[in-house]
């Protein structure tokens, strides 16, 4: 079958100063109530920015803080100011502290489990935009405007993010970070990542052939990186062929646990022969990375293959810059690239239901 490749220019993140960037002044020096941050000018302009980002965030644009300020001075303001449209709830992650920007962004990038190339840097000083641009050279830094007013019109202007969101993983991205950042501080109150995954309450929703989510299919193919053992953007239509076709078997997990869902984070397309499955294609979100969620996937699949009498799994896997990840997957599950179904035990930690035929 013909595979497209999709060229985008898409971003998942904005990363936003504070001081002169979502209100005017310096929360430091002016204070609470001398920042300019109103529905009248000057601080409307303020006000109209964060009413369009808010608007990205509602169509699965990831929001983020980096400023350098005191927290308690700027957390108070994002928190509790009555004219504040973005809240604590909106960002993903923040680093409000001293350090410089770019050392900042880069913790960012790593606490989101993002690449520093699909994020974009606003922040009214030049100086911190030139620090960034040369310091971190994958992260967009656009021009913003001299003028506050004309901040709102700058960012709509841009082309890095998608005029509708396509799929419910889309609309839903910008929650799904923000509960991410509700686990990580969970974590933190207990021993061991063993003990806190006990109580994360995981669980997987598999599908089998299922036509009704391809748009999201397509666009993982396109979107993953990390683990992703054999990179090939397809369409939708290329999708739908899969999924209908004899020879080859579609599948995806959903999974959720006791904080939400974190959406459809996994795809395997498995070629059909008698005696062997070969997965020529098989990723995952890397939100998910580092919970067991691969293993038991490939259980999933390994499980729909002992049901049809085929006891041997064999897996494609072409290496890239970014999807070491995929490769110590593969190193820990297959030999010279074979497995046998019934080694590929998942973590009693998850509950794994099947959806649709075996």
């Amino acid at each position: 079958m013909l595979r497209k490749q999709q060229i985008t220019n898409t971003k998942k993140c904005i990363v936003l100063d504070l001081d002169n960037t979502l209100w005017g002044g310096i929360v430091g020096e002016d204070g609470f109530d001398g920042i300019e941050l109103a529905i009248s000018p000057p601080g409307a302009s303020f006000v109209a920015f964060q009413q369009a980002l808010l608007d990205m965030y509602n169509r699965g644009i990831i929001l983020a803080v980096n400023s350098r300020n005191n927290f308690e001075d700027a957390i108070r303001v994002i928190r509790s100011h009555p004219n504040m449209i973005l809240k604590d709830s909106h960002f993903a992650a923040m680093r409000i502290n001293w350090n410089d920007k770019a050392t900042n962004i880069v913790e960012l990038a790593k606490e989101l489990n993002i690449g520093l190339d699909s994020m974009v840097f606003f922040d009214d000083d030049p100086t911190n935009r030139a620090t960034v641009r040369a310091m971190v050279p994958e992260v967009e830094v656009p021009e913003l405007p001299a003028n506050p007013e004309e901040y709102a019109k700058f960012l709509l202007s841009l082309p890095y993010f998608p005029n509708t969101a396509i799929t419910d993983e889309d609309k839903m991205r910008g929650s799904l970070y923000v509960t991410e950042r509700l686990r990580l501080e969970a974590e933190k109150s207990f021993p061991s990542k063993d003990e806190f995954l006990k109580n994360l309450g995981l669980e997987l929703h598999v599908f089998e052939d299922d036509p009704t989510s391809i748009a999201r299919l397509s666009q993982m193919t396109g979107k993953t990186n990390q683990f992703n053992v054999n990179k090939i953007p397809m369409t939708e239509e290329e999708m739908e062929k899969f999924i209908a076709h004899p020879d080859y078997k579609v599948f995806h997990g959903y999974v959720t646990d006791r904080f939400g869902e974190h959406g459809i984070t996994n795809l395997a397309i498995v070629k059909k022969d008698t005696d062997i499955w070969n997965i020529e294609h098989f990723l995952m979100s890397c939100r998910v990375i580092g919970r067991g969620i691969e293993t038991a996937f490939l259980s999933a699949v390994a499980n729909s293959a002992q049901k049809n009498g085929v006891n041997h799994l064999s897996i494609v896997f072409i290496p890239s810059e970014k999807n070491a990840p995929a490769k110590e997957f593969v190193k820990k599950h297959f030999i010279d690239n074979k497995a046998k179904v019934k080694d590929i035990i998942p973590s009693p930690l998850w509950i794994i239901t099947h959806h649709g035929k075996i």
